[in-house]
């Protein structure tokens, strides 16, 4: 199905009333945001445990009857831990406009995972083939990427244990993968500390690669100055070769960082427009964004954290920090607070995406944190698993002007975040974390992200978690504004309608170029947390899944039917209006509407008014001092019916 395009001032109109925008987080959350110690990203080349936990079988045949016709498992797995933080490019639109699909696998059972490797899976004529019971490489490799270019050839481009950058192609056509390491300087090899971790992107013939070197905490060594120093490289002609290695970015380097983090990092690319986010908990949101397709690069501070250079242990005071927010730890926890509270700092979970669009703009997403480090005895920090918040940033906001756009969701609607005395499983992400995005070409942002999900409904009693759901929201107006979260867990999508309430889904990755419908992978099982890292629940199966979601699921496209103004006689006096507008209307008795006001490229200034109206005149009085002189509309919802009117502020 070809997505309907939101072209026109009437198209835009008809979306409006379905979106929101946040301003900070306003759910009451006591006693949630309570401080727990970081965890050092998987060392990916562990041994076995002696007394591994025995895994589930794998078992995908389920009835036909028991599956709905959106979500399809196109592959499994038993290693859980599909990124360390941002989740990378794991589908793909090929130009032939068929899908691809990738992830970690591993039907192993245990922390080792001798067969670990890129599972795949692709469509043919829109069908996903079996899915596989091997790994594509083969080494042992992990955290896969995929790209595909122009002209079909594909790329899986992951990491193997000397520690390089592995990469496994095939043309257009070819059925053979071959595989290689990018070419580095830095590898032991060579005496250096080795590189892993990689992100990619493709444009054209050309692929873009950024990984960092091997961190201490892993076993590597400092690069440059750098614990964990991103690295940049480039191919021209689509992985056959290397013409841009171990590249240190000017602004990305030991003058402004002191260290990276597995998977902190996101990557995009558009014609010969290349653009890379950086997170780190401890760190400025850095994008760096080249013009020329890698050659040269500029620097932008996304979100300015407020102590440069952090060396944790160094110390800090509350004087070195900004006004405290009202979920801040040391507000929301009141006179229970304790004195690393008032030390936390909101900053990134480390956890986010970066896409451009067509005119060459970048839009950069994370996951809110608080971190503090009180204890400078311990070599470690801290983070709050109770932060919540979707942030985003595109351009033409200017410098550290990022805003956020979504909250957890308020699922009972109290306006209090209700988990009780039930636990978060570990991710070490914020509650509206993982954010992964795509762009279709009339310009409009698909976002999907993690959301942990409030009340007993969704607790898991064996562990006393709370599940995950993936949720996906839409910006028609290049990120003003944000239709509801849509939780894409839900009886009508997944293939396991019967157990909506107990799937646990985390790393989503959409495809980069939308088109006709929203293609997303996530990871799913049954239980919160992982085996891998973190919560080391016992290994059990996951699904990789496949969802298609179409403009209908996504609110896109609406039924109501544009009526002209006198279809609900509706009026405004004076017009111009210069402090305040009397607007008047007419409706069937009881008859529920909402009154917006939007400005001439059709975003939304403010909601008015939601309530019911009767078949007398209505009147609701409009405040416009505050605006800006120029043409407004005045967009009247009801019955399933729209109607919209000028005003002119003077």
């Amino acid at each position: 199905m070809k997505l309907t395009r939101l072209i026109t001032l009437v198209a835009i109109f008809a979306v409006a009333s379905s979106l929101s925008v946040y301003a900070q987080s306003k759910l009451a959350r006591t006693g949630i945001m309570k401080a727990a110690p970081a965890e050092n990203c998987v060392e990916p080349f562990l041994e076995a445990p002696a007394n591994p936990s025995a895994v589930h079988p794998v078992n995908v045949d389920f009835p036909v009857s028991f599956r709905s016709g959106t979500e399809f498992p196109i592959g499994a797995t038993t290693y859980d831990l599909q990124s360390n933080n941002s989740v990378d490019d794991r589908i793909s639109r090929g130009p032939d406009g068929e899908i691809y699909g990738i992830w970690t696998f591993s039907l192993n059972g245990d922390v080792a995972a001798p067969d670990r490797g890129a599972g795949y899976n692709k469509t043919t004529d829109g069908v996903w083939g079996d899915q596989p019971s091997q790994r594509v490489e083969a080494a042992r490799t992990g955290w896969p990427s995929h790209v595909i270019t122009e002209s079909g050839t594909e790329c899986i481009i992951s990491h193997v244990g000397a520690p390089a950058v592995h990469v496994a192609r095939r043309t257009a056509g070819s059925n053979t993968w071959e595989e290689s390491d990018i070419p580095s300087q830095i590898l032991p090899g060579n005496g250096g500390p080795g590189i892993l971790w990689p992100r990619a992107t493709a444009s054209g013939e050309n692929i873009h690669v950024l990984a960092i070197s091997y961190p201490v905490a892993n076993g590597g060594t400092e690069y440059e100055g750098v614990d964990g120093h991103p690295l940049y490289y480039r191919s021209t002609d689509g992985g056959a070769s290397w013409d841009k290695v171990d590249v240190i970015l000017p602004g990305l380097d030991n003058t402004s960082i002191v260290g990276a983090t597995a998977d902190g990092y996101a990557i995009d690319s558009r014609g010969d427009v290349v653009a890379i986010a950086f997170f780190e908990g401890w760190s400025d949101v850095i994008l760096m964004k080249s013009e020329d397709n890698g050659e040269t690069w500029t620097k932008t501070i996304v979100n300015d954290f407020p102590l440069d250079r952090y060396v944790i242990d160094a110390g800090y005071t509350v004087d070195d920090l900004p006004e405290y927010g009202e979920d801040h730890p040391a507000v929301a926890n009141g006179e229970n607070a304790s004195a690393a509270d008032s030390l936390a700092i909101l900053s990134n979970d480390e956890a986010g995406a970066v896409i451009i669009d067509e005119a060459g703009q970048a839009h950069v997403f994370w996951g809110r944190m608080y971190v503090t480090d009180a204890d400078l005895t311990d070599g470690n920090s801290s983070y709050y698993p109770g932060t919540s918040g979707v942030m985003y940033w595109n351009e033409s906001y200017g410098a550290g002007n990022g805003r956020m756009i979504l909250d957890v969701l308020d699922y009972n609607g109290n306006d209090t975040l209700d988990l009780g005395d039930g636990d978060i499983a570990l991710y070490f992400a914020s509650l509206t974390g993982q954010p992964n995005a795509g762009i279709d070409p009339e310009g409009n942002i698909y976002l999907a992200y993690t959301n942990v999900m409030e009340t007993e409904q969704f607790l898991n009693i064996e562990d006393n978690q709370y599940y995950r759901h993936i949720l996906v929201s839409v910006s028609t107006d290049n990120g003003e504004t944000w239709t509801e979260p849509y939780d894409i867990i839900n009886p009508d999508v997944v293939f396991e309608p019967d157990l909506v309430d107990f799937i646990e889904a985390v790393f989503p990755s959409v495809t980069s170029n939308v088109d006709g419908t929203m293609d997303l992978v996530y990871q799913q099982d049954f239980r919160p947390g992982l085996a891998v890292r973190g919560d080391s629940d016992p290994f059990e199966s996951c699904f990789i899944n496949h969802v298609a979601l179409s403009p209908e699921e996504l609110g896109l496209v609406k039924t109501e039917e544009t009526v002209q103004p006198d279809y609900f006689q509706l009026a405004v006096q004076p017009n111009p209006a210069n402090n305040e507008a009397l607007v008047s209307f007419a409706l069937e008795n009881n008859a529920q509407y909402s009154l917006s006001l939007l400005d001439i490229m059709g975003r939304k200034v403010a909601d008015i008014e939601t309530a019911t109206g009767f078949a007398s005149t209505n009147q609701v009085r409009v405040n416009v001092s505050n605006l800006t002189p120029g043409v407004y509309m005045l967009r009247l919802q009801s019955e399933n019916k729209v109607a919209v009117t000028k005003l002119m502020v003077q």
